[in-house]
């Protein structure tokens, strides 16, 4: 499960970063999944990645 909208950077929000380590993902990522966010009625989903050794270590679920 990624972490939560409000706790990405800009970086890991837009999909450049790892959403886990923060990483720059240059080469390679690994689709870690939705993270999940709202601000008021406004919904902040985000498809979010990660490096391939996060991604290792936390497997997603699906």
């Amino acid at each position: 499960m990624p972490p939560p909208v409000s706790a990405l950077t800009r970086e890991q929000y837009a999909g450049r970063a790892c959403c886990w380590c923060g990483t720059r993902l240059w080469r390679g990522a690994v689709s870690a999944g939705i993270a999940r966010g709202r601000q008021g009625a406004h919904v902040l989903d985000a498809e979010v990645w990660a490096c391939p050794a996060c991604a290792e270590a936390r497997p997603c679920p699906v």
